[in-house]
């Protein structure tokens, strides 16, 4: 596929741009990867599908930064990278963060996914390979993963909010507020939603094995109106979140496991999973959160208990016996939102409508899978609301959202330091190349 590698090259301008004014430079394709010219003319139906495979792939692009910078920042989990010791000082504000350091991929790797999906879209207005109803197909796929990558970059960003028009890499838009660029998410989510709802009964294009299930129009409709509910109560409008919860895949009798996969091989040109531990990488617990594990909770297992505690002593101490045990393997899938995410958030929306009764119903499906006692804590809204929190700390560790949760209540101040010297960071800081942007074209 390596029309489709070059096609994301460009990725979002703001990417690949540095210190030079791009404005300075034609945009031109390039004669020896000639991919992003072709597939805008007049594309065939199998530069479509290449192209589709590509968004799917692409998807995956910034996972393994991303699930560790926020983890990392949150303190549920920390990087004991032998080779590298920003991932224990700067993301935990023990120095201040460098906006041009590794760590700013888990913003702009996702610069990658948008500007594929971009391309898709553009292709699709200016062919007529396929018909109206497997356009719609292609551009309801393209909107969902769209609107999932601009989330994982707002959720790194913050309060800096995130650029919602880039089609034109050249001439991109002002960052928009954190509030306006959720909305502008919420849009991208919808519009694919209705494109799925005119895709007709199948896609036109193959879909990987990590979406089955999800691999029609109407079923990838679910995963989408999932992405839409989490960015729902980002905005805390419940009432919506209430409505949204009923199109997604939300089962309360299915598998908490259930939802659509990423998927690895370590045979070129696809790559292995990047989340597993190496001989330079241990994604670790932290220390007091697993010690402090209700006896008997089953999902103990997703960290193993080291014979030895690890200890990192670049630029800071700390020490842990617990290790993730999620994935050990090259090949082993990673969600991208499960079912037991959505019955977190059932509970969750229950608890905002003072819904005592289904707030607590939807707790204890979690805590009767994780083999513990039904809920029996006080049930005032705040008090439900800190329930679910701290089931959503350990059923989704290592998915990346302990930090945005507590952030987005307001309650980063409550998450326990490692080390007493740590801080728990807000947001990242802008990117070196957007802010050379910024300054460059005021």
């Amino acid at each position: 596929m390596k029309f489709i590698r070059y096609s994301l090259l460009m990725a979002v301008a703001l990417v690949g741009l540095n210190a030079c004014n791009p404005l300075k430079t034609d945009l031109v394709i390039d004669p020896n990867f000639p991919s992003v010219g072709s597939v805008t003319n007049n594309a065939t139906k199998g530069q479509l599908d290449a192209l589709a495979v590509g968004q799917f792939s692409l998807a995956r692009n910034g996972l393994s930064s991303y699930l560790q910078v926020v983890g990392t920042i949150g303190k549920e989990l920390f990087n004991f990278n032998t080779t590298e010791s920003r991932w224990m000082t700067e993301l935990n504000g023990l120095r201040p963060i460098d906006n041009s350091a590794f760590y700013n991929r888990a913003t702009t790797d996702f610069g990658l996914p948008i500007r594929q999906a971009n391309i898709v879209i553009a292709s699709l207005n200016s062919t007529n390979s396929v018909t109206d109803q497997q356009k719609n197909g292609y551009r309801g796929m393209a909107n969902t993963f769209k609107g999932l990558a601009y989330l994982y970059m707002l959720n790194a960003q913050g309060s800096n909010g995130v650029r919602l028009s880039v089609e034109d890499p050249f001439k991109p838009s002002k960052a928009a507020t954190y509030a306006e660029s959720l909305t502008g998410i919420a849009k991208i989510l919808d519009d694919g939603a209705s494109q799925l709802d005119q895709a007709g009964a199948s896609f036109a294009f193959p879909v990987p094995a990590g979406f089955n299930g999800f691999n029609t129009p109407a079923t990838f409709k679910q995963f989408n109106r999932a992405i839409a509910l989490r960015v729902a109560i980002y905005q805390a409008d419940w009432a919506k979140a209430a409505t949204l919860l009923s199109q997604t895949f939300y089962s309360a009798s299915g598998s908490l496991t259930a939802g659509p996969q990423y998927t690895f091989s370590p045979t070129p040109p696809d790559f292995a999973n990047p989340l597993i531990n190496t001989a330079t990488i241990r994604i670790v617990g932290i220390q007091k959160m697993w010690d402090e594990i209700e006896a008997g909770d089953k999902r103990i297992a997703k960290v193993r208990v080291l014979a030895d505690p690890a200890t990192y002593s670049s630029g800071v101490t700390y020490t842990t016996k617990y290790i993730q045990n999620m994935y050990t393997s090259g090949t082993d899938p990673v969600p991208i939102i499960r079912n037991e995410e959505l019955i977190l958030i059932a509970a969750e929306i229950a608890a905002q409508q003072n819904n005592v009764a289904e707030a607590t119903r939807n707790i204890n499906i979690i805590r009767t899978a994780a083999g513990l006692p039904a809920y029996a804590g006080a049930t005032t809204k705040d008090a439900l609301v800190n329930a679910i929190l701290k089931e959503r700390m350990y059923s989704l560790f290592y998915e990346g959202h302990r930090w945005v949760d507590m952030r987005r209540y307001n309650k980063l101040g409550e998450i326990a330091l490692p080390v007493s010297t740590m801080k728990v960071l807000e947001r990242l800081e802008k990117p070196v190349a957007e802010v050379n942007w910024d300054l460059q074209n005021p």
